[in-house]
């Protein structure tokens, strides 16, 4: 009996359909991350990307879906919050050996779901802190200026001792002493929701996991700080807000861009 065998390109074609992801489709119950996890999660749980093995790029894993880079890597990083995927420095994610695909992919969704995207909260934080800033320059008084300073020096001392917890907690208050320094209990009222929201789970790893690779990394972020705080100092608006321009920039390019990728991966 002649046992039938397929031609080599019909073989190929059938494993890139087996490895590639499918497109997404838009769900008004789950966030568009969460629903990239759990279709990374079916990937390994099928064993297209067993126990050890490396998985796809996050841009080849993007188009394949149809979805934009940040939520696939905000998807990730979900991963490897739960212990689903490790990232490797320089190298890429790689599915862990400990992996309880049921009840990890559930913890995953559940840390998307309960915090506010990254990038939704920067694109936030940019629009209202560039305003809150040239407020707080026209109105402060020299005792809201030294506050502002105070609140500064307290942080940039746990950001040189490589304490990144006490950094992000007293990132925080620096950028509420600007707020304060405005005059506005509005003001000081959305700042406050906003700043909170980069205490969510899914924000600490990402920030962490960039600083983790370097301490040049902390001190990139401590320089362009101290800009900031001095242009506060000298009342100079314009100067003030090139470099909050800048700061936020530079959070974003830690967050997302592609160098990230293959090793780093997120302040306040």
């Amino acid at each position: 009996m002649v046992i039938p065998v397929k031609p080599v390109r019909q073989l190929v074609k059938e494993r890139i359909c087996s490895v590639a992801f499918a497109k997404l489709s838009n769900s008004v119950f789950k966030k568009r991350s969460s629903i990239i996890a759990e279709q990374i999660v079916k990937k390994i749980r099928s064993n297209v990307y067993p126990t050890g093995s490396k998985l796809p790029p996050e841009r080849l894993i993007a188009e394949q879906m149809g979805v934009s880079r940040p939520s696939v890597r905000e998807a990730i990083s979900a991963l490897q919050i739960v212990g689903i995927v490790n990232s490797r420095p320089g190298d890429g994610n790689y599915v862990t050996d400990s992996f309880d695909s049921e009840e990890l992919a559930r913890q995953a969704v559940e840390v998307l779901e309960e915090s506010e995207s990254p990038l939704i909260v920067l694109q936030a934080r940019k629009a209202m802190e560039i305003g809150v800033a040239r407020v707080a320059i026209s109105v402060a008084g020299d005792k809201e200026i030294k506050d502002i300073e105070e609140s500064w020096r307290m942080r940039y001392e746990k950001g040189m001792q490589g304490d990144y917890e006490s950094f992000l907690q007293y990132g925080k208050s620096f950028h509420m002493s600007i707020a304060h320094a405005t005059n506005n209990h509005l003001i000081v009222s959305m700042m406050e929701n906003i700043l909170n929201a980069t205490h969510h789970l899914l924000w600490v790893h990402m920030r962490r996991t960039y600083y983790e690779a370097g301490q040049e990394r902390m001190e990139m972020m401590l320089h362009i700080h101290n800009e900031i705080v001095e242009a506060i100092r000298r009342r100079d608006a314009d100067r003030a807000i090139l470099a909050l321009e800048e700061h936020f920039d530079i959070l974003t390019n830690q967050v997302y861009t592609p160098g990230q990728e293959n090793g780093a991966g997120t302040d306040t």
